[in-house]
């Protein structure tokens, strides 16, 4: 059950994480608000956020939006089933706008069909996605240089390349605020993602194209700068479209900005709606972090 809650918490931190994207000054008609859709499958758990997307052309400037007006982003009145191998099961509500079930048979490669309705605009989304299997890291390290003016980190990390063309992503949280200066720091919280910090340090997507003999061997520097000795290494297969739709994330801005914007140039298999439904299953690690000799 702790690993279900971990992964739950991963994907409030990842997809509901409160961050906003950089001003806009101009004036156009906004677009109307369509159901927003992200997932994760933890073990024989699917996890849906459901977010209403709203348009920044709706306001002088977007860094102006309230802890409120994210909140009623939030969509909590909505019928979400997942239908598969003759099976349909209606996704119960976690917390506003997270919902979840237990499948009853996880079959890596099977089709998930998702169906929303929206009953505050009597909307309906839908959209279809394959469980890709999960795959585990044979190896990883995480060592903090030998330097007091910085707090660069070294990854290295290790694990099989399943057959066919493959695409991944990385993710490297630690258990501490970025730039936190003492371990005892926000000790009234217990959870690890606090508030509006998801305490994510590294994110990475990448191919298998250049591996060989079926492993796949790479390294990462970046700031870490948690004064607690561990941190959580997750390791994400995921489909191309998904790939794909991280890809214009990461060059549009931050996740929220491109989820809770009209993503007009993004990729997304969702009817009626933004984002991407992926199936996809993280495998994590929680790992010490090493001090180079």
């Amino acid at each position: 059950m702790k690993s279900h809650q971990t992964y739950i918490f991963i994907v409030l931190g990842l997809f509901l994480g409160s961050c906003t994207p950089d001003s806009l000054f101009i004036s156009v008609e906004p677009s109307e608000p369509k159901t927003a859709v992200a997932s994760l499958v933890a073990e024989d758990l699917i996890a849906v956020s459901l977010t209403k997307s709203f348009s920044a052309l709706s306001a002088e400037d977007v860094n102006d939006i309230t802890e409120d007006f994210a909140n009623s982003l939030l969509l909590d009145s909505a019928q979400v089933t997942i239908s598969y191998d003759g099976i349909t099961d209606t996704l119960q509500p976690f917390i506003n706008g997270l919902y979840f079930t237990e499948l009853t048979s996880p079959e890596n490669y099977q089709v998930l069909e998702l169906t929303v309705f929206d009953s505050t605009t009597s909307e309906t989304s839908t959209a279809t996605s394959v469980l890709l299997p999960g795959v585990e890291l044979d190896s990883v390290s995480l060592t903090r240089r030998d330097t007091a003016e910085t707090f660069l980190s070294d990854l290295d990390y290790t694990f099989p390349d399943p057959e066919g063309e493959n695409f991944f992503v990385i993710h490297v949280y630690q258990f501490t605020p970025p730039e936190t200066d003492s371990a005892d720091a926000d000790s009234g919280n217990t959870g690890l993602f606090f508030e509006d910090d998801n305490f994510l340090v590294y994110e990475q997507i990448f191919t298998d194209r250049s591996a060989e003999e079926g492993i796949i061997r790479r390294d990462a520097v970046f700031e870490f700068s948690s004064p607690v000795d561990s941190a959580l290494v997750v390791l994400t297969h995921i489909e191309e479209g998904y790939y794909n739709f991280l890809e214009a994330r990461s060059r549009s801005g931050s996740l929220a900005a491109s989820l809770a914007n009209e993503p007009v140039n993004h990729p997304t298999n969702v009817q009626n709606g933004v984002g991407y439904f992926s199936a996809h299953q993280p495998r994590g690690q929680i790992i010490i972090v090493g001090n180079e000799e």
